[in-house]
Order: structure tokens, then C-alpha cells, then sequence
């Protein structure tokens, strides 16, 4: 009965992580697309790089960059639970990042991005997660 429990958390983790790892390039091509577009912006207007856009692009390729790292190592925990740690150290570095972006969008006067609002919440439930797996696994 334990083992068949084991493989139905490692199972769903994985496709956590799977999930993770998607969510985490498409908005990294997001975050790419929006930078580019805010240099494009700022080398054809005399007014400069356009602060904003720039500071979005930044905050949604460094966040969703470590979602990718958070989804990779959740793979890797599915197979050995005793490295939950790390995905937890790794997750509330993703939920540290995904705050200070969403801080840094708010400060420079643009709206709260849904893209940082939804990585937040998955960095959270991956902390839960690992959290989780850790508690099990003493």
C-alpha cells in the first residue's frame, strides 16, 4: 500500500513538473519577446528605453527562468524524494522573484502583470509541495 502511495505522489510531481517546466519556457519567451520590443521601442523613440516594458521582460525571463530550474529539479525529485529540500530552497526563490518583479512593474507605474501573479502562485504550491515531501520523507 505505501509503495503504490510513493508512486502516485512521484507520478503527480512529475507532471507538476512537467507543467512547471512549460509554463516556465513559454514565459521566458514572453519575458524575451517583451525585453526585445522595449529595446526596439527605445532605439526608434527619442525618449529612451521605455522603463516599464523593460522591467517586465527582465522580471518575467528571471522569474519563469527559475521556474524551468524548479521543474527540472521536481523531476529529479520524483525520483529520489530525499532532495526536497532543494526544490524548496529553489521554489521560494522563485516566489522571492516573482515578488520583487511584481514590485519593481508596480513601482515603475505599470499594472501588476498576470503572467508574475500566476508564477507566483505556482512557486507557492511547489513550496507547499516540497514542504510536503520533506515532512514525509523524515
Amino acid at each position: 500500500m505505501e509503495a503504490e502511495q510513493t508512486n502516485t505522489i512521484s507520478w503527480y510531481l512529475r507532471m507538476f513538473s512537467y507543467f512547471l517546466i512549460i509554463c516556465g519556457l513559454v514565459g521566458f519567451v514572453v519575458g524575451d519577446v517583451v525585453i526585445y520590443g522595449a529595446v526596439v521601442d527605445g532605439l526608434s523613440s527619442a525618449d529612451g528605453l521605455p522603463l516599464g516594458a523593460l522591467v517586465l521582460g527582465v522580471s518575467a525571463a528571471a522569474a519563469n527562468g527559475i521556474t524551468v530550474a524548479a521543474g527540472i529539479l521536481g523531476h529529479s525529485v520524483a525520483r529520489s524524494s530525499q532532495r526536497a529540500g532543494a526544490l524548496r530552497s529553489v521554489a521560494l526563490a522563485g516566489v522571492g522573484a516573482s515578488v520583487l518583479g511584481l514590485g519593481l512593474c508596480y513601482a515603475t507605474g505599470g499594472e501588476l502583470p498576470t503572467s508574475l501573479i500566476f508564477n507566483l502562485l505556482l512557486m507557492a504550491a511547489c513550496v507547499v509541495i516540497a514542504g510536503n515531501l520533506a515532512k514525509t520523507e523524515q
